[in-house]
């Protein structure tokens, strides 16, 4: 039994190789918003490049980063990301991981090279390790490396290799859950706990000065399809004059959307302002009315939840690779639409023309984010975390879920002594839990 007198804390290892605020994905938010909430109730550390200049470990917002050196670029002159930067970081990880002495390490699954390396470190150090699942490609890889086949086939090969280099595996979305699933019936369990959102920091955020109707937020990478909104834009300005478009985030495909816009001739109408800091996102998106995510890949769709959260419309893709549309209910608290320049075009129309539809959509939108905050979603993870120490602590294999399903199927009376068992592991959690403060 966990003694809680002894070990009421738990050391929680984060591995990426992004960090808020210096990089802006779902990933590192993920971990972000997760870490500083944990860190009110245990010691929690992130492994990741040392972003923030020389010293080599820093304290913030109660959270440990540890550096593994300069941070090293992660995209190429064809904005795909670098397998160089995976293998430096994978090869530097595990000395670090291994000095940490984590109860338990979190690692991103993506880029795969890196979990492989946590995974191999843990199993010397007798760490349980989780691996976090933000997408899963599969043959998507095909397609998105055209010009390198083999390359492409590598990857889908690793990738699904990785989907068993874990003790326990978390999606972010049931897309993924899906995706990683797919036809292989006796694969690894896979566990969802979905991103969140910030619902103090929408709540009490400021309406920003750059007013516009349409609002963009995330990386300038060929995936997103910025550039169906700006050709949208240039479809709308005709019946809406006064439209004002605002694309927040940079990237590899700035200059070249930058471009098409003034090929448009919608360059007055839509306002690149880079990457700016995270106080001022949610300022940004509620002096907006419409959130538009026409990314062809989406492994979650952070963006469409805080939207909904500062009350504004998400109008989102549909795409087999993305996992943004599951997070509305269409016509409800959110819109989807075919992913061509004529079917957004055709759906702004619409919802810009009724203010009505706008008001009830953007309403629902609000109430459906009510419940996903990252509060919750820390809550989720760490009961993961605790039951994966105590089933290390009590020297057992397998969770309590596990433990009781392998029961079931010997017959009543083993189901009896795994239902003891089970109660003995509740116990350790809650000594490790204690009342939460969040």
């Amino acid at each position: 039994m966990i003694d809680p007198g002894t070990s009421p804390r738990l050391r929680i290892a984060f591995v990426y190789d992004a960090l808020i605020p210096y990089c802006s994905g779902g990933a590192e938010r993920r971990f972000h918003e997760l870490a500083i909430r944990l860190a009110e109730r245990h010691d929690v550390h992130h492994v990741t490049w040392r972003f923030w200049g020389d010293e080599p470990t820093i304290v913030r917002d109660g959270v440990t980063l540890h550096g593994i050196g300069a941070p090293r670029g992660f995209y190429g002159s064809d904005g795909k990301r670098t397998i160089r930067e995976a293998v430096e970081f994978a090869a530097r990880l595990p000395s670090v991981l291994a000095r940490l002495g984590a109860d338990v390490v979190d690692a991103s699954a993506t880029p795969f090279l890196p979990l492989y390396a946590a995974w191999a470190t843990t199993r010397a150090t007798r760490t349980p390790l989780v691996a976090t699942w933000h997408e899963f490609w599969g043959d998507h890889w095909l397609d998105y490396l055209p010009d390198r086949p083999v390359v492409a086939r590598a990857a889908r090969f690793v990738e699904g290799g990785a989907r068993r280099v874990a003790d326990r595996r978390i999606a972010v979305s049931p897309f993924t859950a899906r995706r990683m699933a797919g036809r292989d019936a006796d694969g690894p369990g896979i566990e969802v706990v979905a991103n969140g959102v910030d619902l103090a920091a929408m709540s009490v955020a400021t309406v920003d000065d750059q007013r516009s109707d349409l609002i963009y937020v995330g990386r300038l990478i060929d995936e997103k399809r910025v550039d169906l909104l700006i050709r949208a834009v240039a479809g709308l300005v005709g019946r809406f004059p006064e439209l004002r478009c605002v694309i927040v985030g940079d990237g590899p495909e700035r200059a070249a959307l930058g471009s098409l816009a003034v090929e448009l001739g919608v360059d007055e109408q839509v306002t690149f302002v880079g990457r700016v800091s995270d106080e001022r996102v949610p300022s940004l998106m509620r002096a907006s009315r419409v959130l538009v995510l026409p990314s062809e890949r989406e492994g979650y769709g952070i963006t469409v939840v805080e939207g909904q959260a500062c009350g504004l419309v998400p109008v989102v893709a549909a795409s087999p690779m993305s996992a943004a549309p599951d997070l509305i209910s269409d016509g409800v608290d959110g819109l989807v639409f075919d992913p061509s320049p004529t079917g957004l075009t055709s759906v702004l129309a619409d919802l810009l023309a009724d203010a009505r539809s706008l008001k009830r959509i953007a309403r629902a939108a609000r109430a459906t984010a009510e419940g996903r905050g990252w509060d919750s979603r820390a809550l989720e993870m760490e009961r993961v975390y605790i039951d994966l120490v105590a089933e290390r602590r009590l020297a057992g294999p397998k969770s309590s879920r596990a433990i009781m399903r392998r029961a079931r199927l010997a017959g009543p009376a083993a189901v009896a002594g795994a239902a003891e068992l089970r109660s003995e592991i509740a116990s350790d959690h809650a000594a490790l839990l204690g009342e939460p403060r969040w």
